[in-house]
């Protein structure tokens, strides 16, 4: 058994004599992935416990999550300014959570962070069903924890179900290859892929890879499977009708805006795993005839596709993307099992070809300024700026509860804090006015007719802070910080 790859592939005599070298080559790598995994989670798990918005989704979550739990309408009407586009079952389940260990805020924080780990998790047993290999199967999980924790951590440790519902997700996927595998049927998967769709309904990319693998392997002996999770699915939005009502389909096909925007603004960010979609695909056309070039082919296609399709809708982030990473790191894996049946191993050792696989994935993790970990760490004036967001949030919490009627707060966390309910959703407002469902005119005049006022939090109350110019952690950064925070927001 190769020494790397823990499976026993076809090898070259090159390769086997290298396996008997003294360097053992896959506790290399897994030691650099697992320190830059570790680095890059530091900032979003240490950012978690203060009351500042993460993303924009939380304060949002945060309240139908609190409905929820309470029994209250969790489906507006049409008339509303407030929408919710999302399946009902992550609000039940964080809510009660919530009423459980106090806050359904951070609650859906933890529940990101483990989200993570537990993909991580799923992404090496899917590699190990693949190929047989351990150190495979560690090094796409861990390049997983990192770009995730690097490039999405808006994500990571957000109070956003989106992660928590890859877990659904990447558990399915790999009990759907363990049965394929085993040739028993992929019902239970598939149907545990449709709780994953009433968790968080964007996670397109698993469940159709599974259905077209099903189809291209089974044939007619797909169709039972697949008529039953129809049946499920069905089932499932005739049981959310009767919950919750008409309003939730119309909720649900909320007014949004199309176009090719999306898609020009977000593409920039696959730059990230541009280099991990290069390397697979590298290999899969050597190893084209293969069960994992065949599965991974379509794994990253439909992860890609979906990812793009869903760009053009306006109001869409990062987290359409996340199909695809999860793709990405289990062809990461797969990659690196398999490089022995890469077209390059004719020429070049596979262990020499993983040595560069491995510090090309390396360079492009740490290949940017963007060091909020080190801040973390090291720079004091970086971690009083969220302690001082934190009086921040407390102090406008107060002003705005003193304030009579409901109030619309920019920063939705605040409002909760200050225990104004849920009035008005600025991306529903957004897409109708974007749609012309509204104009700027009449949603001044309805905000006015309700007795609405509208609050601009400081954007302190965001966990944002400016990105001082140097890196010097003096008084000097410590000013820039500030006196750029009533300025600027980035969004990383």
């Amino acid at each position: 058994m190769d020494q790397i790859t823990g499976f026993s592939p076809v090898r070259l005599p090159l390769d086997q004599l290298n396996a008997r070298g003294k360097i053992d080559r896959g506790a290399v790598y897994l030691s650099f992935l697992a320190v830059l995994a570790i680095y890059f989670l530091i900032w979003p798990v240490w950012r978690a416990q203060f009351p500042l918005e993460i993303w924009l989704t939380e304060g949002f979550n945060a309240y139908h999550q609190d409905a929820a739990a309470s029994g209250f309408q969790l489906y507006p009407p049409p008339d509303s300014l407030v929408g919710n586009n999302y399946p009902p079952l992550s609000f039940y389940t964080i809510g009660w959570l919530g009423k459980i260990f106090g806050d359904s805020l951070y609650v859906g924080r933890a529940l990101s962070i483990v989200g993570l780990l537990c993909v991580a998790g799923e992404i090496f047993l899917c590699v190990r069903i693949l190929t047989g290999s351990i150190t495979g199967a560690a090094i796409g999980a861990l390049w997983y924890v990192a770009i995730m924790s690097h490039n999405s951590a808006v994500y990571v440790g957000a109070n956003d179900p989106q992660l928590a519902g890859e877990a659904i997700m990447g558990a399915a996927l790999a009990w759907f290859l363990a049965r394929d595998k085993g040739e028993m049927p992929a019902t239970p998967a598939l149907l545990l892929m449709v709780v994953g769709g009433f968790w968080k309904h964007n996670m397109i990319g698993i469940p159709l890879t599974a259905v077209a693998w099903l189809l291209i392997r089974g044939g007619r002996r797909s169709f039972r499977p697949l008529l039953i999770v129809v049946a499920a699915i069905v089932s499932g939005l005739l049981l959310c009708g009767a919950l919750f009502g008409r309003v939730f389909f119309e909720d649900m096909l909320g007014p949004r805006a199309y176009g090719w925007g999306g898609v020009l603004m977000n593409v920039g960010h696959l730059q990230w795993s541009a280099p991990a979609f290069a390397i697979w695909a590298s290999w899969a056309i050597g190893d084209r005839a293969s069960k994992q070039a065949r599965f991974t082919s379509l794994l990253v296609s439909i992860g890609l596709a979906a990812c793009l399709l869903q760009w053009t809708g306006e109001g869409v982030g990062g987290n359409a993307e996340f199909d695809l990473i999860v793709a990405l790191g289990i062809a990461t894996g797969v990659t690196f099992a398999r490089m022995e049946t890469a077209r390059l191993a004719r020429y070049i050792r596979a262990n020499y070809l993983r040595d560069i696989m491995m510090a090309i994935l390396l360079l492009r993790l740490v290949a940017t300024d963007r060091q909020e970990s080190a801040l973390v760490l090291l720079s004091s004036e970086f971690r009083s700026y969220f302690h001082s967001g934190q009086q921040a949030v407390s102090r406008e919490a107060a002003v705005v509860a003193k304030i009579p009627g409901n109030v619309f707060c920019s920063n939705k966390i605040v409002c909760r804090l200050a225990g104004k309910p849920f009035v008005v959703d600025d991306y529903k407002v957004e897409e109708m006015v974007a749609t012309r469902r509204f104009t700027s005119d009449v949603l001044t005049d309805t905000l006015q007719h309700r007795s609405i006022t509208t609050f601009t939090n400081d954007p302190m109350t965001r966990a944002s802070p400016p990105k001082p110019r140097s890196q010097k952690c003096g008084a000097q950064a410590n000013a820039t910080l500030r006196s750029q925070a009533a300025a600027c927001r980035l969004c990383w």
